[in-house]
């Protein structure tokens, strides 16, 4: 339909409207699907800028994007800086607003707004460990009691020299 109207239909059976007319709608790609497609044009637009045409880690690059994409959980590729993957989230914001993330730090599931990745989440590395910073102004607990309610936050160098030493 290319104007907006209103179709009512006179049938007895809802059964048989699907039967007959479902069969012609077409659905568009799903969102996950789009994202999928945002991010591997972006991945592979980096490559080409990267890699030489037909060259070995061009080779190795496009094979590991297929185990990549065939994985059911994934982990990081660090690939991309920090800029690119900002840019990336942006034209995915741009068109879904709303669009998460989630990651799996450790133990530690973690789940937010893909547009506050590079604002407000910041994704690092300290002596080969993964270390994700979050600011915001306020910090609130689901139902329950935990000690970390408790907790007077310390400083946030103190905590990073205390990574830097672990081993």
């Amino acid at each position: 339909m290319v104007e907006t109207g209103e179709l009512k239909i006179h049938q007895a059976s809802h059964a048989r409207y699907f039967e007959d007319f479902l069969k012609f709608v077409d659905y568009g790609e799903s969102m996950p699907e789009i994202m999928k497609a945002q991010v591997m044009n972006m991945v592979h637009e980096h490559v080409q800028e990267t890699y030489a045409d037909n060259s070995e880690e061009l080779q190795q690059f496009e094979q590991a994007m297929e185990v990549w994409e065939a994985s059911e959980k994934r982990e990081i590729q660090e690939r991309l800086d920090t800029h690119q993957v900002i840019e990336a989230t942006a034209q995915i914001v741009e068109h879904t607003p709303d669009a998460e993330m989630r990651m799996t730090l450790g133990n530690t599931s973690v789940k937010g707004l893909l547009s506050d990745f590079g604002e407000n989440v910041h994704l690092g590395k300290i002596n080969g460990r993964y270390v994700l910073l979050v600011d915001a102004e306020s910090i609130v607990f689901e139902k329950g009691v935990s000690p970390i309610e408790f907790h007077k936050p310390e400083d946030v160098m103190s905590i990073l020299e205390r990574i830097r030493q672990k081993e």
